[in-house]
């Protein structure tokens, strides 16, 4: 009875000492940066169908309600350019299958820690709509925003993550400047970003999500290749028969029928040659 009272009074004094549990930094950085993983990002010709494909990794050692995953197309850019694709873009393309538009949502009433949720989707364009040409390349660029509960400190709290994309150039600037990041205060400044300056809905988002796109170009003609092959077999063809020409004992039959087929070259551009008229 004295070892069991002893050893119970042990165990109250180390739970007294060892104080709460610390909560879930859901907006580390680190956690954040690898919550979306792209594993393929379609290239495509003018009017073909694609598959973009990447992965939801839960980062957190606890589980997340009421998740929404958006994903949205909102820029054309080539080198020379960089157009906006919303209301003022006049083309039908290009848009998401699944959803028949620019966007697309997943919703989930609960992913549990850890988690990996392989996800796609499948990308239309059309040949009128822009793109870039055999020697300039062009890309349409994705963003994307992620909601969702999670459990701090026993109460439920709503975190907003969104990309680079849904911010515009002053926003940006405000946020990456080095009078409003240093000095900053966690958990709105992250490293060299204040995201105080970064609204959306409202309020101020809670972690930055990478970018992405797709690219659209004319695909490189397969007509030269192939005209090159055959240019070297002939080259190739004609290096041979004059070295045979040269050397007729190695391929004596080789070397009668190539005289005979230079002997009607010949005539054959005689007979096609003008005739000369009488001078005088």
């Amino acid at each position: 009875m004295r070892a069991a009272a002893l050893g119970l009074a042990v165990l109250l004094l180390a739970v007294s000492l060892s104080g709460p549990a610390a909560a879930e930094d859901f907006t580390a950085v680190g956690k954040v940066n690898r919550l979306l993983s792209v594993t393929e990002s379609p290239q495509l010709a003018p009017g073909e169908r694609g598959t973009f494909r990447f992965i939801l990794n839960s980062t957190y050692t606890e589980a997340i309600s009421n998740v929404t995953l958006r994903v949205e197309v909102y820029q054309y850019a080539t080198i020379d350019e960089s157009v906006p694709v919303d209301a003022n873009w006049s083309y039908p393309f290009p848009r998401i299958s699944e959803s028949g538009a620019r966007s697309h949502a997943w919703p989930w009433p609960r992913i549990e820690a850890g988690e990996r949720i392989p996800l796609s989707f499948d990308v239309e364009t059309s040949v009128d709509m822009p793109h870039g040409s055999v020697f300039s390349q062009s890309s349409y660029f994705l963003r994307f925003r992620i909601d969702f509960e999670g459990n701090v400190s026993g109460s439920p709290q709503r975190f907003l993550f969104a990309s680079r994309g849904y911010f515009t150039e002053v926003a940006w600037a405000s946020a990456t400047n080095e009078t409003n990041t240093d000095p900053c205060t966690p958990p709105w400044c992250r490293g060299n970003l204040n995201l105080t300056y970064l609204q959306l809905d409202g309020r101020p988002i809670d972690g930055l999500l990478p970018d992405s796109s797709f690219g659209v170009k004319e695909p490189i003609p397969t007509w030269p290749f192939y005209a090159l092959v055959a240019a070297t077999a002939l080259f190739l063809v004609l290096a041979f028969l004059f070295w045979v020409d040269e050397n007729p004992a190695s391929f004596p039959r080789i070397a009668e029928r190539w005289a005979r087929a230079r002997g009607r070259f010949v005539r054959t551009a005689k007979t096609l040659r003008p005739p000369k008229t009488p001078e005088g």
